[in-house]
C-alpha cells in the first residue's frame, strides 16, 4: 500500500475514552504503517502533539483566529450573546483552517482530508474530504424529543422547555452540518450507517461502518472473582436522556424486588439535563448503589474488571466504547436494541428486545442465573481482539482512504 498523505483535523486524546481516545489510537497506528499526518488545529481547542509529536512523519499546524476566539472566550456564559459569538468563533475557525490547509495542499499534495468525530465544515478544492463522524445527527436531540416528560419531572417545566427548544434547532435544516461537504463517511456501526441513509438521504456506498479500536493492551481480562449469589452490574458513560439511566435503575429495582443479590455502580456525571441525578438519589436500595462521578481514564480497565456485567441500555448508539472495553475485560455486555455495539457481540452477551425495565430485568437476571466457568472469559475478549485490534481498524481505515475518492 503507497503512503498516504493526510490533512487532518478533528478530535484527539489520549486522557479520554470515546472517539478522541479511539482517534488517538488509531493515528499512531497509522503512522507507524507509514502514512504521513499534517494535524491543523487551535492547540487551545485540541493539541494531539504531547501524544504524537515525536514521530518523524507527523506535523502539527496552529490554525488560529484570535478575533472570534478572544471575544467568545469573553461573553460565552451570556445569554443569547454567548451563543452567537461561539457560531462566529466556529465560523471563522473553519473559514482559517480550510485557508491553512489549502496553503498546504498547494505546497506539497495531500491525498485526502480526514475529519476526526466530525462531518466536512468545507472544502479545499481537489482534496477529497473523509469523515469519520460520531454516528448521525442528533442523537441527543432525538431522545429530548422522546422523554420530554420525564426531563420535566426531573429538571422542572422551564429547563425541560428549553431543552425541548434546542432539540428542535438541533434537528432543524440550521442545526444539521453541511452534509455535501463529507465526499464519504465512516460511522462506527451498521446502526448508524442505516439512520444516515434511511433520515438523511445518504447513498449506502458512501457511508462506511468501522468499529474503534480498544488499547487490548491496557483492557484484558487481568485476575477477576466473582462473589457467589451476587452480581456486580456497571454503568459507565455520560448521564443523558439518550443512555436512559432511567431504565437501568428501574430494572435494578425490578431485579432487587425479585430477590436477586446486585451490587450498582454508576460511573459518569449528569451532562446537559440538570436533575438526572434525582433518579440516583430517589434509588429505593441506596446501600446497594455507588456512584462515582468522575474515573480517571487510566482506572477505567480496574473499574471494569470489578464488575460482572456492564449494561448499556442506550439508545441510538453508535459505539459505546465501554462496551467493547468490557468485552475486552472479559465481563459481558447488556446493550439496547438500536445500540451499534449489537454488530460486535459475543455469544455471551444480550441485546434487548424491548425498551422495558422488565425486559432489562429479565437480562440482568440471565446473566445472574449462569453458571459461567473460567473459560466464559474468553469468549468476550476472542471477540474483542477480532473486532478491535488497534492494527487491523487501522488497516480498515487505511482501505477506506484509499478506495475513496470525490
Amino acid at each position: 500500500m503507497p503512503e498516504l498523505k493526510l490533512a487532518v483535523t478533528g478530535f484527539v486524546s489520549s486522557a479520554s475514552g470515546s472517539m478522541a481516545g479511539a482517534n488517538g489510537l488509531l493515528l499512531q497506528a497509522m503512522l507507524a504503517r507509514g502514512c504521513r499526518v499534517d494535524f491543523f488545529s487551535k492547540s487551545s481547542f485540541v493539541d494531539p502533539r504531547p501524544l504524537l509529536g515525536d514521530h518523524p512523519l507527523f506535523r502539527f499546524h496552529e490554525t488560529v483566529n484570535p478575533i472570534a476566539d478572544g471575544l467568545r472566550r469573553k461573553v460565552e456564559k451570556l445569554p443569547l450573546l454567548g451563543p452567537l459569538a461561539c457560531r462566529l468563533d466556529s465560523a471563522t475557525y473553519h473559514r482559517a483552517l480550510l485557508k491553512s490547509v489549502s496553503a498546504a495542499h498547494s505546497r506539497e499534495p495531500f491525498d485526502r482530508f480526514l475529519w476526526l468525530g466530525d462531518y466536512a465544515r468545507g472544502r479545499v478544492p481537489g482534496l477529497p474530504n473523509i469523515a469519520f463522524a460520531q454516528g448521525p445527527p442528533g442523537t441527543d436531540a432525538r431522545a429530548v424529543l422522546r422523554h420530554f416528560k420525564q426531563i420535566k419531572n426531573v429538571s422542572g417545566t422551564a429547563a425541560a422547555w428549553k431543552w425541548l427548544c434546542l432539540a428542535r434547532m438541533r434537528l432543524s435544516p440550521a442545526g444539521l452540518p453541511p452534509f455535501p461537504f463529507s465526499d464519504h463517511v465512516i460511522v462506527g456501526s451498521r446502526q448508524s450507517k442505516t439512520s444516515l441513509v434511511s433520515l438523511f438521504g445518504f447513498e449506502e456506498a458512501k457511508v462506511s461502518a468501522l468499529p474503534y479500536p480498544v488499547d487490548l493492551e491496557a483492557f484484558h481480562p487481568g485476575t477477576r472473582q466473582r462473589t457467589p449469589g451476587e452480581l456486580r452490574c456497571l454503568w459507565l458513560g455520560r448521564i443523558v436522556p439518550r443512555k436512559r439511566l432511567d431504565l437501568f435503575l428501574s430494572a435494578a429495582e425490578l431485579a432487587v424486588s425479585r430477590g436477586w443479590d446486585i451490587r450498582l455502580t454508576i460511573a459518569g456525571d449528569v451532562r446537559m439535563v440538570c436533575g438526572y441525578e434525582r433518579l440516583i438519589e430517589d434509588f429505593p436500595y441506596p446501600e446497594r448503589l455507588v456512584w462515582r462521578k468522575h474515573v480517571p481514564r487510566d482506572g477505567v480497565p480496574e473499574l471494569i474488571r470489578a464488575h460482572d456485567v456492564l449494561i448499556q441500555p442506550s439508545e441510538e448508539e453508535d459505539f459505546g466504547s465501554s462496551v467493547a472495553e468490557a468485552q475486552a475485560c472479559g465481563i459481558p455486555v447488556i446493550v439496547g436494541s438500536t445500540n451499534g455495539n449489537r454488530d460486535y457481540l459475543s455469544s455471551r452477551d444480550i441485546v434487548l428486545g424491548a425498551e422495558s425495565a422488565e425486559a432489562l430485568c429479565d437480562a440482568i437476571g440471565e446473566v445472574f442465573m449462569r453458571r459461567e466457568g473460567p473459560e466464559a472469559v474468553t469468549i468476550s475478549r476472542l471477540a474483542a481482539e477480532k473486532y478491535f485490534e488497534i492494527g487491523d481498524v487501522a488497516d480498515q481505515m487505511m482501505g477506506i482512504l484509499e478506495s475513496r475518492r470525490a
